[in-house]
């Protein structure tokens, strides 16, 4: 082959290459004249010195360059063309173009080690991306399998003893179509009052409570100056036994009555048993003793405070202040006998015994629900990790790549300098990757295991819903 020659390189003759010869003899050439050489038709004796020093200064300068290619790991551009300069000195014409040289090849390599470098780095860093996830889509199928078995707790039946959740909402949505029925059919049996009234019969508790133990305190001499003594206690004991019993006994009267409502909304006082007659009897009598005490305590303390002149106006608080009496323990009977009916009150106690495990199986469903949206933010954030460490690893090639070219260029012992590289568009790659089979590319077999992994849930399980 014919190697061309820059214009300013000077004539060279191809028998001064420094190729060593296939046969064992040496056949001496021919050399230019040289500045104080021998006279013409003899042979230049220091020819022969002048290559051997060549020869080794190019040997070490190519092992030396190879030396620190293999030892850093990556491809110094000035470096890698040195080297490669220096073993087209070696090779001389007698390289193929074809094939890509010794140097090249470690060029490649160096390059290839770089880009390991990079993808192991990111590497490690897509495992955690990838445990992490793994781990949050484990804790998303660990909290929907939770609530889906939480409809198979056991709770206590207000009817006695212990069913499914899934059974007693059965029965739930049983009773509450019978009531939606009813209602449909215009019945005010089931209507409930606001919930303000509904809140009126804990009030009176308090104010009972409240002026029993001012009443009680009273009579048991208490010292309001050091209350804390055996009088506040019995005071205290004698208040909350009062108010306990009185709004119980109430309490189970007006229950009595609902259960005689009719679809009228109306209490069917004709139709009453034995027990709730006496019941309604026995409030009335508690009724009025409350109310008597409440008069005559009243009536003690407004003549403690006005004395003999207080006149008229005794009797009008006291008076005052036992109707009230009256009227607020009856307004607790009154709530509890027409708030709503005994099937609404069932169909409360069936929602509070599944209150507890359907409220934890939607917060597990709600946690579960926003777990695949940080499933996606990690995701998105391993890819771009990905990609970059790609682009990055693929930048010790496109090196490797100039620097051949560039001693390509300089020698023109390989072919022509615009060999076509790869299209970026085609393939995950990037514009300087060589698409030759002798070319090394990094192990992407890792990066693509991970982002599978990161990508793809697992297989589920078969579980019972």
């Amino acid at each position: 082959m014919s190697i061309i020659q820059h214009a300013h390189q000077p004539p060279f003759d191809q028998g001064q290459d420094i190729a060593v010869p296939a046969s064992g003899t040496h056949e001496p050439t021919s050399s230019p004249a040289r500045p104080g050489s021998a006279p013409s038709g003899q042979p230049d004796l220091a020819a022969p010195v002048f290559l051997e020093r060549a020869r080794r200064r190019s040997r070490a300068r190519l092992q030396r360059s190879l030396s620190i290619m293999l030892r850093k790991g990556r491809v110094a551009r000035r470096t890698a063309l040195a080297a490669l300069l220096a073993e087209d000195g070696h090779i001389g014409d007698g390289r193929d173009p074809a094939r890509p040289t010794h140097a090249e090849t470690v060029v490649r390599a160096a390059a290839k080690r770089g880009a390991d470098t990079h993808l192991s780095r990111s590497q490690r860093r897509l495992n955690r991306a990838a445990r992490r996830i793994d781990r949050l889509r484990a804790r998303e199928a660990k909290l929907l399998v939770r609530a889906r078995y939480r409809k198979h707790d056991l709770v206590r039946h207000p009817g006695g003893g212990r069913e499914t959740v899934c059974d007693v909402q059965q029965h739930q949505a049983a009773l509450r179509a019978q009531i939606d029925g009813e209602v449909a059919r215009g019945s005010r049996k089931h209507q409930r009052m606001p919930w303000w009234i509904g809140s009126i019969p804990k009030l009176v508790l308090i104010f009972d409570f409240g002026l029993l133990l001012y009443f009680f305190a009273g009579i048991t001499d208490v010292d309001w100056s050091s209350p804390v003594s055996v009088n506040l206690a019995f005071a205290l004991l004698l208040a909350a036994m009062v108010t306990t019993l009185s709004y119980g006994f109430l309490a189970f009267t007006g229950y009595r009555l609902r259960g005689y409502k009719d679809h009228s909304g109306a209490v069917a006082l004709y139709d009453l048993d034995a027990l709730t007659r006496i019941g309604c009897g026995a409030s009335f009598i508690g009724v009025m003793v409350i109310a008597t005490l409440m008069f005559v305590r009243m009536r003690t303390e407004v003549l403690y405070a006005l004395g003999s002149q207080a006149g008229v106006t005794v009797l009008v608080i006291a008076l005052v202040l036992a109707v009230v009496s009256v009227l607020a323990n009856f307004l607790v009977v009154a709530i509890h006998a027409l708030d709503g009916s005994d099937q609404v009150a069932r169909l409360n106690s069936l929602s509070a015994a599944t209150n507890r495990p359907l409220s934890r199986a939607h917060r597990m469903r709600e946690k579960a629900a926003l777990i695949p949206y940080r499933i996606t933010v990690r995701d998105r954030r391993a890819h771009r990790a990905a990609v970059q460490a790609i682009t990055r690893a693929g930048r010790h090639l496109v090196a490797a790549d100039q620097v051949i070219d560039a001693a390509h260029a300089v020698h023109q012992g390989s072919g022509p300098y615009s060999t076509p590289t790869a299209d970026p568009n085609d393939h995950d790659r990037v514009a300087g990757y060589r698409d030759g089979q002798s070319a090394p590319c990094p192990d992407l077999r890792p990066l693509d295991t991970a982002l599978e992994h990161i990508s793809t849930a697992p297989p589920e399980s078969s579980n019972p819903a």
